[in-house]
């Protein structure tokens, strides 16, 4: 069963506490006992704030070892727990064991404080937190820089000292290994101690590893993970559906090896096929130079190649395949296409073609390699494989992943369904409990400001106590009474009896529906004349487009005129709809103020927004949009993890491959220069990166080989397109069950608003 969530009460962690906790261990292990089947509660987990059914945190126990309120930690794994002044959940072992601290001792209890101490600005996030997210993204910013300061030396070892110091306060707070809550618990923390440690051994080591040592320092970007525990969350959610994933990559390898052991069979030796020209001059000395002159086929002059293109043409011994122009022949020489990096001369690169062409990248080239060298007949295996791995295996993958996404759901939905009622019953009686002596106390100042008769009914003093919170209410509204007088005398027009005849029949014709056709239809010749937009329009073109935006401001600046007199210029900016439209009005006529003015021209760009008035009238459009928005801030953190994997992978590759892509250059371009993709730079690794998630990675890979080996370029080339494309495609699941929820809520909330703005238009207050 659960941990049951009736609130235990702070009590400070003592000696004697300890020991009783650890006898009651004891007695469970040696004992069968119901408590085998408790399990954490998911609103007491570190880091969430502690409910306040579980009383109030006096300052004496601010920072101090507290008794873990969650039953399943208390009764089984010996911890503690410590809370900051925003109610911050911390929770460490309590066993003393393999050189760690006892949870008395003052050193221990120093570095807990320091741990958890709370930023004043910022709820979620601790003093030490900050300052090491802040270190961090400094040494994010130098590790991007190609040309580093002269003080780059004295930066680094500050930074140095700065994560050694985390180190050794998470050591002494945590302990060493006490559980799965001290510090060797942690995987994050085995990161931060390896990359630490192998930084301090370089550094100080006689030998130079100066190269390897700035390629390791880019592990440290991940340390903004485990600092955000939104995306410490995150990551285990895909940890979680990685799992999932392991029959399915097990199930893919198992095909794409079979495919590549076939292509093998079909394909070997054939993407070497090339015309040759034959020498007419002397017959035996043609054959000669076929069979027995190895350097005569290697003479890139003697193939043919086609205009512009920068491989020799390829050709098959087939009647389907492709054939050589006359004074050339057939023959194997050579090097294999694409640097020779494309063929299906051994499992491993016939494994490397299949996987691209799972990917779908450059495929359509790949495909006329293969008809031109082997026939079209061919064409069958390449349909074969496109279907079964780019159609049936990513919809297994999308499948798996929705799956998993659903457990996790449906695993957090019934935890939450069995605490939430007995929380709300909880939160109930403390919300009533409050208000109660909240009453009295109202009555208390009530009885001491007027001097009262004893002869006085106690009904007055319940009436003015209802006032008294009545008043309290508003006070606690956004604006302020001075804002609600102002309104009704200013922005509430109700003049003289002609005035509001002329706003009742306004409000007739504004609020009609044809008035709603009507400009439904200005809308759309509005977004039709917006795309009649070209260079260069003739000067007719020119001057119908005008006149035409001329008339649509005229015709919504109208309907902003008519609708605040139909319902006060109050009433009528309450309705968020009504907002867009007026701003959309003054953009139109500060646009027409300054046609003449240079520089101008980028307010014609805010036209586009004129689309977007047909949500008004537009149920499923506005849903559509609402839930896009709110899912979009759900996602912030899928978002950030995105963003950090990328930056990480461009600091990644420029410190691996930097420095070859400047010696080797000449490589890759006739010129030796730089080619338009690159990884020399943060800049250029950052795009190659961002290209490579899009999936167009093979020709940079072909360049990396040139420049750094094969034995580097494809793991990193293979990290960034599974790893990316598991944070795209979790992401998008994530975004499609978000958006799935929110249209739901969406459309009650909009009919809500519908009924408020048809009932309440007219009389706002």
């Amino acid at each position: 069963m659960l941990a049951s969530p009736e609130p235990k009460g702070l009590v400070l962690f003592t000696k004697e506490s300890f020991e009783l906790i650890k006898q009651h261990i004891a007695k469970t292990h040696n004992e069968d006992h119901e408590e085998e089947d408790l399990k954490p509660n998911p609103d007491l987990e570190v880091g969430k704030e502690l409910p306040f059914i579980y009383g109030n945190l006096s300052q004496g126990m601010v920072s101090e070892p507290l008794e873990d309120v969650d039953p399943y930690y208390y009764k089984k794994k010996n911890t503690f727990i410590v809370l900051n002044k925003n109610r911050t959940i911390f929770r460490f072992n309590a066993a003393s064991i393999l050189c760690t601290l006892s949870p008395f001792n003052c050193i221990r209890r120093t570095t807990i404080k320091v741990l958890v101490h709370p930023y004043p600005f910022l709820l979620t996030s601790t003093f030490f937190q900050l300052f090491i997210l802040i270190s961090v993204l400094i040494d994010c910013v130098f590790m991007s820089l190609t040309n580093l300061p002269k003080w780059r030396p004295v930066l680094e070892n500050t930074l140095l000292g700065i994560y050694t110091f985390e180190i050794l306060v998470k050591l002494f707070a945590r302990g060493v290994w006490a559980g799965s809550f001290s510090f060797l618990g942690d995987p994050w923390n085995w990161l931060d101690f390896s990359v630490t440690v192998f930084e301090v051994i370089i550094r100080y080591s006689p030998l130079d590893f100066i190269p390897m040592l700035q390629t390791a320092r880019t592990l440290r970007i991940l340390k903004i993970i485990p600092l955000n525990q939104g995306l410490k969350s995150l990551v285990g959610v895909l940890i979680h559906c990685l799992k999932k994933l392991i029959g399915v990559i097990i199930l893919t390898l198992f095909f794409l090896s079979i495919f590549s052991l076939i292509g093998m069979g079909l394909f070997m030796g054939n993407l070497k096929h090339k015309c040759f020209r034959w020498p007419q001059e002397n017959e035996n000395e043609t054959l000669h130079n076929r069979t027995g002159n190895p350097y005569y086929t290697r003479e890139t002059e003697n193939f043919y190649y086609l205009e512009g293109e920068r491989y020799a043409l390829l050709c098959g011994n087939r009647t389907d395949a492709g054939q050589c122009p006359e004074g050339y022949v057939c023959v194997k020489a050579g090097i294999n296409p694409d640097q020779g990096f494309t063929n299906f001369d051994s499992f491993g690169w016939a494994l490397f073609v299949l996987f691209r062409l799972m990917a779908q990248d450059y495929p359509e080239v790949l495909y006329h390699q293969i008809l031109y060298a082997s026939g079209k007949v061919y064409m069958i295996f390449f349909v074969v494989v496109s279907f079964l791995f780019s159609f049936y295996m990513a919809s297994l993958f999308l499948g798996i992943l929705a799956m998993a996404y659903e457990e996790e759901k449906q695993r957090v939905g019934e935890i939450s369904k069995k605490i939430e009622p007995k929380f709300q019953q909880t939160g109930k009686e403390l919300q009533e409990g409050n208000e109660t002596d909240e009453a009295k106390t109202i009555q208390i100042e009530m009885k001491k400001r007027s001097p009262i008769s004893t002869d006085t009914s106690l009904d007055v003093l319940e009436d003015a106590t209802l006032r008294h919170k009545e008043e309290l209410e508003k006070s606690k509204k956004i604006c302020s009474l001075y804002w609600y007088k102002f309104a009704k005398t200013f922005l509430i027009w109700n003049c003289s009896p002609c005035w509001l005849k002329l706003k009742e029949f306004v409000h007739r014709i504004i609020m009609a529906p044809f008035t709603d056709l009507f400009l439904i239809i200005c809308i759309i010749l509005n977004v039709c004349f917006l795309t009649l937009e070209h260079y260069p329009m003739s000067k007719q073109t020119n001057t119908l487009l005008n006149i035409g935006n001329l008339v649509f401001i005229g015709i919504f600046t109208a309907e902003m005129i008519f609708k605040i007199i139909a319902m006060h210029p109050y009433g009528y900016f309450q309705v968020g709809w009504n907002i867009f439209d007026s701003m959309i009005v003054f953009h139109g006529l500060i646009e027409l103020c300054l046609a003449n003015v240079a520089g101008m021209a980028l307010l014609r760009l805010f036209r586009m927004l004129r689309i977007f008035k047909l949500g008004k009238y537009w149920p499923t459009f506005q849903i559509l949009m609402w839930s896009l928005s709110n899912s979009w801030v759900a996602l912030k953190d899928l978002v950030l993890l995105l963003f950090t994997f990328i930056f990480f992978s461009a600091a990644f590759g420029m410190k691996l491959f930097g420095k070859n892509y400047e010696e080797f250059v000449c490589h890759i371009d006739k010129d030796c220069q730089l080619p338009r993709w690159h990884m020399h730079d943060f800049f250029h690794s950052f795009l190659n990166v961002f290209r490579i998630l899009c999936g167009e990675w093979v020709e940079t890979l072909w360049d990396c080989m040139e420049v750094a080996g094969q034995s580097w370029c494809i793991p990193f080339y293979l990290m960034v397109i599974l790893i990316g494309n598991l944070l795209g495609l979790g992401g998008l699941r994530k975004l499609t069950i978000m958006v799935e929820e929110e249209a739901g809520m969406s459309f009650f909330t909009l009919q809500q608003q519908g009924e408020v703005q048809s009932e309440g238009g007219v009389s706002p207050l």
